[in-house]
């Protein structure tokens, strides 16, 4: 079934037109993209028992943690946060 058809379906089915079941559709997979980067911020902050990444950037330059890996799971932090906001911005929840 191509997009198309699976979009009027849909849209019949659940009795939407079409633009609003595609906005909607999209404001889902959004919603979940920033559930699954929070998820992942939520491992990081327990594995260094921590609640920001400036505050792993602490502890790694006082010695608390271990700097491998935690370099790059503080890289992975920030970048997970920008890709959050940028999520955020493109779905007007900000």
């Amino acid at each position: 079934m191509t997009v198309q058809a699976m979009t009027h379906t849909l849209s019949d089915l659940l009795a939407l037109p079409e633009p609003e079941l595609v906005h909607k559709g999209l404001l889902a997979l959004i919603e979940k993209e920033i559930r699954l980067a929070e998820q992942e911020i939520a491992v990081l902050r327990e594995r260094y028992d921590v609640f920001s990444p400036e505050a792993l950037y602490q502890a790694i330059q006082e010695g608390t943690v271990v700097p491998h890996p935690a370099w790059e799971d503080y890289i992975v932090w920030k970048n997970k946060l920008a890709h959050i906001s940028s999520l955020q911005q493109t779905s007007g929840r900000n």
